[in-house]
């Protein structure tokens, strides 16, 4: 298998978001980041958007050989889920965090369903374990929210072609 015909993250997340009723009800503007140090798609839309559904561009992953042979692919997604709030109102900002956590549960029964379905294409998601951490009082002024990480993993043909290497 190719990278290319790898399971395309940025896309599905992206469907789930425009697909999803309260991320509609709440404007959730899907975008992507290169990690929470850049957060470059939220920042570049502060001031035209109030929620954000930031999915990471850049991911971790691992090959390794699973215990029939075969060889897979492993990564990890994260998805900032984020609202901006009235500055210095701690009841908006909660009451922000609690849409966040409503969507993130809502998400993740989703992936619970979908990863069934993924199942016959040989694509494994870890929707029985999705790890996330709420986003503290001050990591951006003026916005809350959560992310979440879960694991998708696919097998991977690692047979030698020597098609791919030249005689230099």
């Amino acid at each position: 298998m190719d990278t290319r015909d790898f399971f395309d993250a940025q896309g599905y997340f992206e469907s789930l978001c425009l697909s999803n009723k309260l991320a509609k009800k709440h404007g959730f503007f899907p975008c992507t980041c290169s990690g929470i140090e850049s957060l470059q798609g939220p920042l570049e839309k502060f001031r035209k958007e109030n929620a954000f559904f930031c999915i990471d561009d850049v991911n971790d992953g691992r090959m390794y050989q699973g215990t029939g042979g075969g060889y897979y692919k492993k990564r990890t997604f994260t998805v900032f889920i984020m609202h901006r709030h009235a500055f210095n109102n701690e009841s908006d900002r909660q009451a922000k965090l609690s849409i966040c956590r409503q969507l993130f549960r809502q998400i993740a029964s989703r992936l619970l369903l979908d990863s069934r379905k993924l199942l016959s294409d040989q694509i494994y998601m870890a929707a029985g374990n999705i790890l996330s951490r709420e986003l503290g009082q001050y990591f951006l002024n003026g916005c809350t929210g959560l992310y979440f990480m879960i694991d998708i993993e696919e097998p991977v043909s690692l047979v030698y072609d020597p098609d791919e290497w030249s005689d230099e």
